[in-house]
């Protein structure tokens, strides 16, 4: 999939720099009274997630189609990373309210520590198309 060690080695850093959003505080509705729900409450999501997407990591298909389809799931992986992400935003407190507008509920109680992260998970989606992208180029 990577053309060379650093960009396999590149891609891994992203990946885990995308993790520190886990250890910032993201949702609360009073933080004096009930305090924070951090990121790292969330991290069984993505430890079953990471063993998928280190299975595909570490698959080097020898045909095109391999790649092709080793690159489609390891896609899938990283998208589905944002998608926990907001998930997790509107349905983490559902237990203790029943409101009637849970978009707007969300978004009062979520903090900007919570968008950081969710722009941090974003960009090993970025980033992973352009580091394979590099091998097709270096090969012409």
């Amino acid at each position: 999939m990577f053309a060379s060690k650093w960009e396999k080695k590149t891609f891994a850093r992203i990946v885990l720099l995308s993790w520190a959003g886990l250890f910032l505080p993201w949702f609360s509705f009073e933080p004096s009274m009930e305090g924070y729900v951090w990121g790292f409450l969330f991290f069984p999501y993505f430890m079953m997630q990471m063993a998928v997407l280190v299975v595909f990591y570490n698959n080097e298909p020898k045909d095109e189609l391999g790649v092709f389809i080793v690159s489609i799931i390891t896609e899938l992986c990283l998208v589905t990373f944002p998608i926990i992400y907001i998930w997790q935003m509107f349905t983490w407190y559902t237990p203790f309210v029943s409101v009637d507008n849970i978009f707007e509920t969300s978004l009062e109680i979520t903090y900007p520590s919570f968008w950081i992260s969710l722009v941090l998970a974003i960009i090993p989606i970025l980033a992973f198309p352009v580091l394979r992208r590099w091998k097709k180029d270096e090969a012409k």
